[in-house]
Order: structure tokens, then C-alpha cells, then sequence
């Protein structure tokens, strides 16, 4: 618990003039792909004591930042909404210090904490959300599914700190969930997260995109940011449970306007946004080793 408290007390993460965040050094992306296959007794010690770092000062870091929200509001204390507030941020850069995962922006200028947006990103990893959540610029919220709700303290915690449950079986609720969010972002200036693709892609490959995150825009007539997240899937793909060190690239298209926009354009809108998405995975790079 005291090596979290000394990593939450160097937070916030820095920023460089590059756009790069700088979650940690020096353990390399030596990992293979190959590794994911063998079995677990044959993984070398260093693989194995990684990823038990990894996971085990994630769990504390989930447990710390969970029950401190959760306290904060039994006690009423006057710092419960900033502690909220700040703790989704601090928790994902905690994690990906202790992954070694450096994520680094690109057109950044495209994000704009003045006004409220939704952003529309692929999903290929847990780490897209870490990065995200780590180390964006801007106020923001995430809707998520409403499974995580239920989980004791961090689903509490979760929605005390602002995020928005959706039950995506049942499509009037979520709809409905979505109608609220509309009604708060614009007053707040708060940039919404979605993942429109709805999962985790296990391929990489960009999947159809869903209606909700383009209706929750057109409905509060605030504007798309397209951004595509490169490299969380060498990190941790879907279904994988090793973590490899590595660096995520997130890249930002110029916002699409919804002004004047009704439900008619959802489907022009949509399109729109994913093709910005799949032209910015597109230009992927080859993986750099850190």
C-alpha cells in the first residue's frame, strides 16, 4: 500500500512538449508473442514476476483509489467530488506505471477542454481505457457497461466518480442512460469516452460501429472526436492475460460537427467517424522496442 501511495503522490503524470506521458522506464518490450502459447510453468521467472507485479499492484491500486472514493462519501468529507473526480485519472496512471506502458499523443490540439465532446475510439485491449484514462488532457466521463456496477466498491466508486452504466441487453434503458448524459456534458464541458465497436476487438481489425455514442452527440449537439488507439493489443490482448511493456500511440482526427444534426443523420454521422478511425489505424507504425 505504501509503494501506491508513492506512486499516486507523483501523479499527475507529465506531459512532455511531444505529446509523450512518461509512465516508467527500463524493463524493455522483450516479451514475445510466442510466450502467450507456452505454458505457465515453462515462462521464464522474470516474465513471471512482472506480470505478478503487474496484477498485484493493480488489485492494491484498484482497492486503494475504490474504498478512498467510496469513504469519501460516507464521511461527506468537503473533497469527496475533486477526490472522485481525480481518482480515474490517477488509478489508470498508476497501472500503467506498473506496466511500463508509455502512451504518446498525436494532433492532439484537436481536443478541446472548452466545450463538451464525445469521443469515439477503437477497442482492442483494457490498456485502450488505461491509456486513455491516464492521460487525457481534458475533463471526461466513460460510459461503460453496467456489469461493472456490480462489482463491490469499484462499481460504486465508478459511478460516484461520474462514469455512466449502460445495460446494453436492453436498448430503451441504455437509450435512456445515454438521454441523461446528453443532458450534462454541455454545462459541464465534459468530453464523453465511448467505445462504439461495443467489445474488445480480438483481432485488432476495426468491427461495426454502434449507434449510441452518435446519438448521445446529436442529441446534446456537441461535436465527434474520431481517435484511433495503436499498440494496446501488444500489451494485452484480448483474451491474453501477460502484460508486456510497450508503448501505445493515440492519434486525434479533427472534430465532426453534429450542429443542426437529427437522429435522420446517424448513420452519415457514424460512417464518418469510423472511417476517420480506420484511415488513422491505417498509418500504424512498426513497434518500437523502449
Amino acid at each position: 500500500m505504501d509503494r501506491i501511495r508513492a506512486l499516486e503522490q507523483e501523479l499527475p503524470v507529465s506531459i512532455k512538449r511531444d505529446g509523450a506521458v512518461e509512465p516508467g522506464a527500463g524493463l524493455g518490450a522483450s516479451t514475445t508473442r510466442a510466450a502467450e502459447a507456452r505454458p505457465l510453468a515453462t515462462l521464464g521467472p522474470g516474465i513471471l514476476l512482472r506480470n505478478a507485479w503487474v496484477y498485484l499492484g493493480g488489485l492494491l491500486a484498484t482497492a486503494y483509489f475504490a474504498i478512498g472514493v467510496n469513504v469519501h462519501y460516507v464521511l461527506r468529507t468537503r473533497s469527496r467530488e475533486r477526490f472522485a473526480e481525480r481518482a480515474t485519472a490517477r488509478w489508470a496512471a498508476v497501472l500503467l506505471r506498473l506496466a511500463n506502458v508509455r502512451a504518446t499523443w498525436e494532433s492532439q490540439e484537436h481536443l478541446h477542454g472548452s466545450q463538451a465532446q464525445v469521443l469515439v475510439a477503437n477497442h482492442q485491449s483494457w490498456f485502450d481505457v488505461f491509456a486513455l484514462a491516464g492521460t487525457l488532457p481534458v475533463k471526461f466521463t466513460f460510459v461503460g457497461k453496467k456489469e461493472l456496477s456490480s462489482i463491490p466498491f469499484f462499481g460504486t466508486a465508478w459511478e460516484l466518480a461520474g462514469h455512466y452504466p449502460v445495460d446494453r441487453s436492453r436498448s430503451q434503458d441504455a437509450m435512456a442512460s445515454l438521454r441523461r448524459a446528453s443532458e450534462r456534458i454541455r454545462p459541464d464541458a465534459t468530453t464523453v469516452v465511448m467505445f462504439p465497436e461495443g467489445t474488445r476487438s480480438p483481432t485488432g481489425e476495426l468491427t461495426r460501429f454502434k449507434k449510441g455514442a452518435f446519438m448521445l452527440a446529436i442529441g446534446a449537439q456537441v461535436p465527434i472526436v474520431p481517435v484511433a488507439i495503436l499498440g494496446t493489443r501488444r500489451v494485452m490482448a484480448k483474451g491474453r492475460w501477460l502484460v508486456r511493456p510497450g508503448r501505445v500511440t493515440i492519434r486525434v482526427a479533427p472534430p465532426i460537427s453534429t450542429e443542426g444534426m437529427t437522429t435522420a443523420d446517424r448513420d452519415v454521422l457514424t460512417r464518418k467517424a469510423r472511417d476517420a478511425v480506420a484511415a488513422m489505424m491505417e498509418e500504424e507504425t512498426p513497434c518500437r522496442r523502449s
